[in-house]
């Protein structure tokens, strides 16, 4: 049996560039609640070998920006200087349950802590189970978004942390990127939705759509707060009209469009099926 147990914890997942980093700046002024300093975690994807987010050299880079910015940033030098023994967790070895753990403690006395990790949205069952153990009362916020937008903003993205333009590369390579298994995996909202539902109860996850976030930012995160079990105030959230984490700005060409259209309809129509609705936008979208 395990003995590392975090209690009052929740986690966001979802889809790369659906709104994910938006929600945590966003949350990170919530008096009640504690999210890590670095973002996303990767702790399950890491350990699971889906990627490497948690190597030496990628832990090493963030825990010297910190420093950056503790001997630079004098107007936020009390909160940098609040974060000095949460970083020297996060630089500790090994990496396992216990080093995930310590990452919590450090709440400042907020009661509830949590994170953001997109990635988790493709650990399948095993992962979540694995989860559930270290945080068996967890919350598990998911968060969708219309494929076909979903997957052109990832791939914009992807064509700005590699270097590309995207608005000069012919529909053939955008097609080939977007058909990497890692892209296709993290879109699958059906396979993420059946490994929540074999693993946590119907009170320990909430389905959201980024469109109706979006469409009313307050009504969400008011949502949001209640499924994690904290006090909501719109004054509480001066970032809500912001934007984080933006991606190259390119229009849609018709033809991948269609090709999207044509590749995640069968997803589109699951989807429905199993929330039983989906915004007016995916319903355009898809014709259905």
């Amino acid at each position: 049996m395990r003995s590392v147990v975090i209690n009052d914890f929740f986690v966001c997942i979802g889809a790369q560039k659906a709104g994910t980093t938006w929600l945590a700046r966003t949350l990170q002024t919530h008096p009640d609640l504690f999210l890590t300093p670095v973002t996303e975690i990767h702790y399950f994807d890491h350990i699971r070998g889906i990627t490497e987010h948690l190597s030496h050299r990628k832990r090493w880079s963030r825990h010297r920006k910190y420093h950056q910015r503790l001997l630079t940033q004098w107007h936020h030098f009390g909160q940098h200087r609040s974060q000095w023994a949460w970083y020297r967790d996060y630089m500790r070895n090994p990496i396992n349950d216990e080093w995930y753990a310590s990452l919590f403690r450090h709440r400042g006395g907020k009661r509830f802590a949590g994170e953001v990790t997109p990635e988790y949205a493709a650990l399948g069952r095993e992962g979540f189970e694995h989860m559930k153990t270290l945080a068996p009362e967890m919350r598990v916020l998911f968060i969708m978004r219309n494929p076909v937008t979903r997957a052109w903003s990832q791939a914009l993205h992807l064509c700005r942390s590699r270097g590309l333009d995207a608005t000069r590369q012919p529909p053939e390579a955008m097609f080939a990127l977007l058909e990497e298994p890692q892209f296709q995996k993290l879109g699958n909202y059906i396979a993420t939705l059946d490994a929540m539902a074999a693993v946590f109860r119907p009170d320990q996850t909430l389905e959201l759509f980024y469109e109706d976030i979006h469409r009313d930012r307050l009504e969400a995160l008011e949502q949001i707060c209640r499924f994690i079990g904290i006090g909501y105030s719109d004054r509480q959230f001066d970032r809500a009209g912001r934007r984080f984490n933006q991606s190259q700005e390119a229009a849609l060409p018709d033809t991948v469009r269609a090709r999207l259209r044509e590749t995640y309809k069968p997803l589109a129509h699951a989807v429905r099926q199993r929330i039983g609705r989906v915004p007016e936008s995916w319903v355009k979208e898809f014709g259905i």
